[in-house]
């Protein structure tokens, strides 16, 4: 078997979870009588806990130097903690296991990711064709469990969570065992950090990152209470399903054409057409609309996601010097899929309950927020790298030496 159809195989295993996880766990847990805000504490928590998990697990494989061993040991767990769902009861005890499941599942994607990029980079891979495969099984999975949803009760999400973990177990013990040498201690950890605050500090760089995380941020009450709100509306969960199906495709269709859509509008301007993109999209949502124009707002899924991260992935390699690219993206990605997704996540609890899908509103003012700023970045940023190339510490140690 190759090793793209083995990622391949990989990749549509995890998102068979992700597919039935985030557009239908919140619709379990309300069935396991949590109110709104507990279910925003149970999303939100577990984001915030993929800012130390992941490169904790990701810092394990690399001193053992088997990504795939790790992995594994992951996959199991997330099915070990899954499982669990089949019996916990009140909102401490699925709290907890929701924590568990959310630190071990999420560290996966980057040891998958780590062995994909290789295997681009060495052997000329197709990554988009071998990641395209996730998106595809995300549309599946999610249909699927939204049809299971009409004729079963609410208790049969957990059990589609186990069966997609059962099937991720066989689909990483598919990848490769690739022997990655043993990274040794660095020698000045205060220069790691030093480098952080070089790009995390520049006042550009902190304004785009909070512009591209709050357009991020506006998904908020779509991924914590999307589905609630449309079972709320009458929509039936066949209908669910395939409404977040089709944000999928269009996230897809976007990722296909990125190349030039990329070069024609640039960093700054992808992430002010996402922020506008995010305003439309929840002020029609909040609105009601009919079924075949709440279709047509998730295809601007598509830009309100995908034009975000595109942007904030150009911004990277652009504004940041070669030697901090992977600090300034790690930056990014904890911010937007952590810290400020978090928050609003939390915040958005309460407001959700008082106004049901009236909550859109406030998404719609994040937007023009993120907007805003995405607005000045573009007045004070002009494709210039925000850090010297050459890293100044290192040439003050060789003079002082």
């Amino acid at each position: 078997m190759s090793l793209a159809i083995r990622l391949a195989t990989v990749y549509g295993t995890m998102f068979l979870f992700t597919g039935v996880y985030l557009p239908f766990f919140p619709v379990w847990l309300k069935s396991k009588g949590l109110d709104a805000g507990e279910i925003s504490l149970v999303v939100a928590l577990s984001l915030f806990l993929r800012i130390v998990v992941s490169p904790f697990f990701a810092s394990v494989a690399d001193r053992l130097g088997d990504r795939r061993r790790v992995a594994l040991w992951l996959a199991w767990a997330s099915l070990g903690s899954a499982a669990l769902f089949l019996f916990v009861e009140g909102f401490g005890p699925i709290l907890l296991v929701a924590l568990v499941l959310n630190a071990v599942f999420p560290s996966i994607s980057p040891l998958v990711e780590t062995i994909a990029m290789r295997a681009r980079i060495e052997e000329g891979m197709n990554y988009g064709r071998v990641r395209l495969w996730g998106s595809i099984t995300f549309i599946a999975a999610s249909a699927g469990a939204g049809w299971l949803l009409e004729w079963n009760a609410p208790s049969v999400v957990a059990i589609c969570l186990v069966a997609a973990l059962v099937c991720n177990v066989a689909g990483v013990s598919l990848l490769p065992r690739i022997p990655v040498p043993v990274r040794k201690p660095a020698r000045h950890g205060e220069k790691r950090f030093a480098a952080i605050l070089e790009i995390g500090r520049h006042p550009v760089f902190v304004l785009f990152v909070l512009s591209a995380s709050l357009t991020q941020a506006t998904h908020a009450v779509y991924y914590a209470f999307g589905s609630l709100a449309w079972q709320r509306q009458g929509y039936p969960d066949t209908v669910i399903g395939l409404l977040w199906a089709t944000g999928v495709i269009a996230e897809i269709v976007l990722f296909y054409i990125s190349g030039p859509l990329m070069a024609r509008f640039g960093a700054v301007r992808l992430v002010m057409l996402a922020a506008a993109a995010a305003v439309l999209r929840w002020t029609v949502t909040a609105l009601n609309p009919p079924v075949a124009l709440l279709f047509l707002m998730q295809l601007l899924h598509g830009l309100t996601f995908g034009a975000a991260h595109l942007g904030a992935v150009q911004f990277v390699a652009q504004a940041a010097p070669p030697r901090l690219a992977a600090t300034a993206q790690s930056l990014y990605a904890a911010m937007a899929s952590g810290v400020i997704m978090g928050l609003v996540t939390i915040g958005i609890g309460p407001v959700y309950e008082a106004l049901g899908p009236h909550a859109y509103f406030a998404m719609a003012g994040v937007g023009v927020v993120a907007l805003l700023g995405a607005f000045m970045v573009g007045r004070r940023w002009h494709g210039e790298v925000l850090a010297p190339e050459e890293d100044g510490l290192e040439r003050q140690e060789e003079h002082g030496n």
